[in-house]
């Protein structure tokens, strides 16, 4: 359905890029590292769900897309409101950020975003959806950063109200929309500061803000969101900036891209921003809504005046054909008029492993199936190491784990490939397409899922072998792990289910 669909775009700290996350990292997103991999190095696994009974299951609400983020003894999750239950409160198709405790699944603090109501008048094709809040949260130290419903960047107090309501921002029962009589509570959220994307730099986002942050040193880097108009005519802000950088103490602005990506973007901005480091030298990597990996220069310090990110290289991730036929332009897929030729625009996250960056183009899947490219970089130089069209529209960011490199495209194919080479071993059919949910690889195994609510175990390795599979009543989001327990998201709930050491079902 529409509003389902719209919120595909999702996705789902410094150094080289490795395999699994190392225990203990204080700033942690999905794979728990800046190069955006889907790669965890929990064990212990569960190869089959079916008849596994779960450890828990907490009602997130009708809309789940965010991928739960794993802090040591907690754990976040991001929907829409309609699960949200708290007095005072009257959901309203906005937002919803929990953080649970991850024995449990008990609510530790919890905080509502309503609805931005101008998103639905022109420009604005935003926040229509009943999405909610569609970033992953990330946690350095004390702080929980996301990207609201609303288009705005938020720094939450980790302890939520147990420790008091800490500032600058002391408002939350009004920005909540919650009247007198119900006084703020110990599992209420605290926001400490607020960062409007719509007033501070003219954007105007698109569908959803479905990026997620990434933090480099004390600068925190998010995509803007910024889209095409009410009408799918025109961009509304063709040169709002694309990417922007903030001070995560302050959420003051300290950059900005001077690209002016809007002036060629395709449709939106929904792509998250990684990092690597290549030779010594650390490069922010940012795909584009136009369908162009860019490599930008790292903040280093803030400055009296807003900086413009030096780019260090860009790479236009559509072959020339994709773009120009003839001499005559093609045609860019819309879901009045598909096509199955044409450009796209990076929505997934690119991944930095062993000094190439990995990116794939795609487009909503209301504008049909549709020729793609997964493309291999030289993260030094910005030239094309190799690439495929075998990988056909896709969403997902890739899995990158011994050597093997694992996506989804929107023609419900599972691929693998040699990373170096970019031979693809195999091709697997999920049945559906899968938009929703990138891969997830750990403990030898891949989980993959598609819009038909399957998920999908297979063995991580060149030669195919799947585990097991399961219907689950909703499409799913990217999974996630930790400590033997696979964290499965459903539209609905968040599942926590066991692995070898809690069962004696399954892998």
């Amino acid at each position: 359905m529409a509003s389902a669909l719209a919120a595909s775009f999702l996705a789902f700290l410094l150094g080289e890029a490795q395999e699994s996350a190392p225990p203990g990292d204080l700033a942690c997103r999905w794979g728990g590292l800046p190069d955006s991999n889907m790669v965890s190095g929990a064990a212990d696994l569960p190869a089959d769900l079916n008849g596994l009974s779960p450890l828990w299951e907490v009602r997130a609400g009708t809309r789940q897309y965010s991928i739960p983020a794993i802090d040591g003894g907690r754990i976040y999750v991001a929907s829409n409101d309609a699960g949200f239950v708290r007095p005072g409160y009257k959901p309203a198709n906005g937002g919803a950020l929990r953080c649970l405790d991850r024995a449990s699944g008990a609510l530790i603090w919890h905080l509502a975003s309503p609805r931005y109501m101008e998103g639905l008048t022109p420009p604005y094709h935003f926040d229509q959806w009943s999405c909610g809040i569609c970033s992953c949260p990330l946690v350095d130290g004390e702080r929980v950063y996301v990207v609201g419903n609303r288009g705005e960047i938020m720094c939450c107090d980790r302890e939520g109200q147990r420790n008091g309501n800490d500032g600058p921002f002391t408002d939350e029962l009004a920005y909540m929309g919650i009247g007198d009589g119900f006084p703020l509570g110990p599992s209420d959220g605290d926001i400490i500061w607020i960062y409007n994307l719509i007033k501070e730099v003219d954007a105007v986002p698109h569908d959803v803000c479905g990026s997620t942050l990434l933090l480099a040193g004390d600068f925190l880097y998010a995509c803007t969101s910024n889209g095409i108009d009410d009408r799918h005519d025109k961009v509304a802000r063709p040169d709002s900036p694309s990417l922007i950088v903030l001070d995560k103490r302050t959420g003051k602005l300290v950059a900005a891209d001077g690209e002016r990506i809007g002036r060629r973007m395709l449709h939106g901005h929904w792509s998250s921003p990684a990092a690597g480091t290549v030779g010594g030298r650390t490069l922010i990597f940012f795909g584009g809504g136009d369908g162009v990996l860019y490599a930008f220069e790292p903040v280093t310090a803030a400055a009296a005046e807003v900086q413009t990110l030096k780019k260090a290289w860009s790479f236009d991730c559509n072959p020339p054909e994709y773009r120009m036929r003839r001499g005559v332009p093609v045609p860019y897929s819309r879901d009045s008029k598909k096509s199955p030729d044409g450009p796209s625009e990076i929505i997934g996250t690119p991944v930095c492993y062993k000094n190439r960056v990995y990116v794939a183009i795609g487009q909503s899947p209301l504008h049909g199936e549709g020729q793609g490219r997964l493309s291999c970089i030289d993260a030094a130089t910005g030239a094309e190491v190799w690439g495929s069209g075998l990988v056909d529209r896709s969403l997902a960011t890739p899995s990158i784990a011994g050597g093997l490199l694992y996506i989804a495209d929107g023609s419900g194919g599972l691929h693998c490939f040699d990373a170096e080479t970019g031979v693809r071993h195999w091709l697997h059919e999920l049945g559906a397409g899968a938009w929703t949910a990138s891969t997830f690889v750990a403990d030898g195994k891949v989980y993959a899922s598609s819009e038909a609510g399957v998920l999908w175990v297979l063995r991580a390795g060149s030669a195919k072998e799947v585990l097991s599979k399961i219907r689950f009543p909703t499409h799913l989001a990217t999974p996630n792990a930790a400590d033997g327990v696979l964290y499965v998201p459903t539209q609905k709930s968040l599942i926590a289910y066991p692995g070898n050491a809690g069962n004696t079902a399954g892998g």
